[in-house]
């Protein structure tokens, strides 16, 4: 778990050149599957999209859950497992209240 954090920690000292390591953080947290299944929602929610709209699609929602992820962490001044997690799916549910939720299959 340290190594986790050390990476967590590290980038987001070093200013905003660095990039984070979402996958990284979203597995951690546990809240990959909610950024996928967000993903998914999204491009349900379009035109049958391309190949590359579809892969520039889910890498704007990681830039723009990067760039929140940042945002929280500067506002408070430190960010534990904890923090990230919440912060996660704070933005991925206030990002699916856009979509319609599916009827549950059989």
């Amino acid at each position: 778990m340290d190594d986790v954090i050390y990476q967590w920690v590290d980038p987001l000292i070093m200013g905003p050149t660095a990039r984070l390591d979402l996958t990284t953080i979203l597995e951690a947290t546990g809240e990959l599957k909610h950024f996928l299944d967000l993903g998914s929602a999204c491009l349900r929610a379009e035109e049958p999209p391309s190949e590359e709209a579809s892969e520039a699609l889910i890498f704007a929602l990681a830039d723009e859950l990067e760039d929140h992820l940042r945002a929280m962490r500067a506002a408070q001044g430190s960010a534990t497992i904890d923090d990230l997690r919440v912060w996660t799916r704070a933005w991925i549910d206030e990002r699916r209240k856009g979509f319609p939720e599916e009827t549950p299959r059989g």
